[in-house]
């Protein structure tokens, strides 16, 4: 209730509500925060019916609230009990551990800020605005009565309570997959959460697969009206449309790994005196799948084909990505084909896209095709392919030299890197890892592909609007100055120009990576830079790809596997055919951005998990590696055997060995040594955490190293 005195300050007449008083009554440390929230009531219930009472109210509320510093932003969290509010302005609020136990992370709320002793901000919490935390996976754990969900989300140390009705009969150490069905924040700091479903157990096999999918909230069903789409495609006999032009006498091949079965591209090259006319057919899904259908709504919102280990998500139903648009050999098959003119020296004189029906002839491996490209000795590999199809994989194999000389010459070639395969047993877990070095039979694939994707970025340019564009523009702009000052250091001789543009960008790193004459100061230097540049995006503009060097770049080769692609075909079409780009949001690239990218990290957790678990029957075992990874603390080292990565903690309190960070050059000095990127060094496996995911490895001489690496061709250790 209100004091008399300030009772009195309210005017009787029930139709009149003096200014004064309410001034009086609201500024300065007069009246306390409680006590406003009684004065409103008492004012909002005796004037309702006023609408000048109220509107002055109203008024009066906004200018109290003009002076508190209320601001908006999203919560994170920390591994300690206390937290952060990151603002809209970009300041960070602090939040003490009572005011932590109220929020989730990500959390979006209105917070009153103060300023502390030290002069940092303190955040005290209004209101929560938004939730963005439902569903979550972590560990069923019990304590006394008491049932509760680990989370599995970062910097999150909290328990949350399960009730007894919601528990769905799971038991200590179970895996789950939860949602929260009550906030903690007008709950007493008391969150509860009900059990969707039961995942497994950690020891089950193929658990990882299936946790780390429901982690990620990848999509594994099908609608039924995705699936009903399928099977009408199915169901349907293959016709043949007056624009599709027949090529089924062409003999087209495919090269692939000897496992894949989703083929969406098959090459033919046919010699001219002045070049080759190269064909490369790619797998067409639009010819059934339209715009806005069930199945291209679901291929959008999975965005890719995701390679987990021991499971793969198609982006469409396994039976159209597998075999009816799949180029299987000796089967008749829809494609959209580019019809290239490459001359000797590598250049694209001209090109044109069609929508064909191919019938590709063979379906050859990485490893067969080498074999006949590059063969050890002087016998002729022994091979069932015709003479005909010989002799066109060799123009295939001059086709592709022409443009790696080209590309090295007019655009960038990147480094070589051996791919690595982790070949699981019947538990699904890792039985061992394959090095794989690439070889000519790739380079044939990848130069045929990179040049329908500079035809397609050239079409879309000529076109706007209708396509999308894989872009790369360079250096990251927070980071460009420290480029520019390390090659002014290093470099004082090279004028680098513009960075920001394309053939600055290029003539860099054509210096750092072809110029012997300064090697020794380019290698170091590259590393570094490289590690300054921004990651691919997607985008409807035209914008360029620095890393590959070229000035329009759009995929079209794989729209069983990547929607991007998928959604180029559609547009590559509505050309030919003279009809309006699709007037789509222009989020959508964001959209499948984040996709793509919550696919590629649940395949790096999925490798962690499993690499690790392998590793446990390594530890002690000694490898050379490349260093990839510099902080204050340690360095991160590469396994080039295995193409594993573990980490070398340097910082040793215990011995007083104290680390310095060069943070600019990503260079770390403990005591008496200096670490780089790239630098190689021996190391020992010296301990795995599975539940970390984290390989710790300590450092060993090149000679012990030399001695101790004989214990890696012993057999395992079964005790581990």
């Amino acid at each position: 209730m209100l004091s008399k005195k300030h009772a009195s300050e309210i005017a009787v007449d029930d139709h009149t509500l003096k200014g004064s008083a309410l001034t009086a009554a609201f500024h300065g440390n007069r009246v306390k925060s409680c006590y406003h929230h009684r004065f409103f009531l008492f004012i909002s219930t005796r004037f309702m019916l006023n609408k000048d009472a109220l509107q002055q109210l109203s008024q009066l509320k906004n200018t109290i609230r003009a002076h508190r510093q209320v601001y908006q932003g999203v919560v994170r969290s920390t591994p300690k009990r206390f937290g952060f509010v990151k603002l809209d302005d970009g300041r960070e609020a602090f939040l003490d551990p009572e005011q932590m136990q109220r929020v989730l992370p990500d959390d979006r709320v209105e917070v009153e800020l103060k300023t502390n002793d030290k002069n940092q901000l303190d955040a005290r919490l209004e209101k929560l605005l938004s939730s963005s935390l439902q569903e979550f996976v972590g560990r069923y754990v019990c304590k006394g009565n008491g049932h509760f969900v680990e989370p599995d989300l970062p910097q999150f140390n909290r328990w949350l309570f399960i009730p007894p009705q919601e528990r769905n009969k799971c038991t200590e150490g179970d895996l789950i997959l939860c949602e929260i069905i009550r906030h903690p924040f007008n709950n007493d700091g008391k969150a509860q959460v009900r059990v969707i479903r039961r995942i497994g157990r950690t020891e089950e096999a193929g658990i990882e697969s299936r946790y780390i999918v429901a982690k990620y909230q990848l999509p594994e069903e099908w609608t039924n009206e995705a699936q009903s789409q399928a099977a009408s495609i199915n169901w349907a006999p293959p016709t043949r449309e007056p624009q599709q032009e027949d090529l089924t006498h062409l003999p087209f091949v495919t090269i692939d790994s000897e496992t894949t079965r989703d083929m969406d591209d098959a090459v033919y090259i046919q010699a001219e005196d002045d070049g080759w006319t190269v064909y490369t057919a790619i797998a067409d899904p639009t010819r059934h799948i339209t715009f806005g259908s069930p199945l291209e709504k679901a291929a959008r919102e999975r965005a890719s084909t995701v390679y987990l280990l021991g499971q793969t998500i198609t982006m469409l139903p396994i039976e159209l990505s597998h075999d009816t648009y799949s180029l299987v050999p000796e089967k008749e098959r829809p494609a959209l084909v580019c019809r290239m003119q490459v001359n000797r020296q590598g250049v694209i004189t001209g090109y044109e896209f069609i929508e064909a029906v191919i019938r590709s002839q063979n379906k050859l491996s990485y490893q067969s095709v080498y074999e006949l490209l590059a063969p050890v000795d002087t016998n002729e590999p022994s091979t069932d392919l015709s003479a005909e199809t010989q002799q066109m994989l060799r123009e295939l194999h001059q086709f592709a030299l022409a443009r790696i000389n080209y590309r090295a010459e007019n655009a960038l070639v990147m480094e070589e890197r051996a791919d690595y395969f982790y070949i699981l047993n019947e538990q699904k877990k890792i039985e061992r890892v394959e090095k794989r070095d690439r070889n000519i039979a790739h380079r044939v694939v990848e130069e045929a592909m990179l040049a329908t994707n500079i035809c397609a970025g050239e079409l879309f340019t000529q076109h706007p609007g209708y396509g999308i564009f894989s872009s790369h523009v360079g250096f990251r702009p927070e980071r460009l100055e420290d480029a520019l000052g390390l090659i002014n250091e290093d470099r004082p001789d090279f004028e680098p120009g513009d960075l920001t543009r394309l053939e600055n960008f290029q003539r860099l790193f054509k210096e750092l990576r072809l110029n012997p004459k300064h090697s020794e100061k380019n290698a170091p230097l590259l590393a570094i830079l490289q590690r300054l540049l921004q990651a691919g995006a997607l985008s409807f503009d035209s914008v360029g790809h620095f890393g590959l060097g070229f000035p329009a770049y759009a995929t079209v080769t794989s729209p069983i596997r990547r929607y991007n692609d998928l959604f180029n075909h559609f547009a590559i079409k509505r050309i030919l055919n003279n009809e309006p780009a699709f007037p789509v949001d222009k989020k959508l690239t964001e959209q499948l951005q984040e996709q793509l990218t919550k696919g590629r990290q649940a395949c790096r957790q999925i490798e962690l998990w499993l690499i690790c678990q392998f590793m446990i029957q390594h530890i002690g075992s000694v490898h050379s590696g490349t260093i990839t990874q510099v902080n204050s603390v340690g360095v991160g080292v590469r396994l080039e055997d295995l193409g594993v990565e573990g980490f070398v903690t340097l910082a040793d309190k215990d011995n007083n060995i104290k680390t310095s960070l060069d943070a600019r050059r990503f260079c770390l000095t403990a005591g008496d040594k200096t670490f780089r990127l790239d630098q190689p060094v021996s190391v020992m496996v010296a301990d795995v955490d599975i539940e970390k995911r984290r390989i710790g490895l300590t450092l060993v001489s090149d000679a012990i190293a030399e001695r101790l690496s004989v214990w890696n061709d012993l057999p395992p250790s079964t005790e581990a």
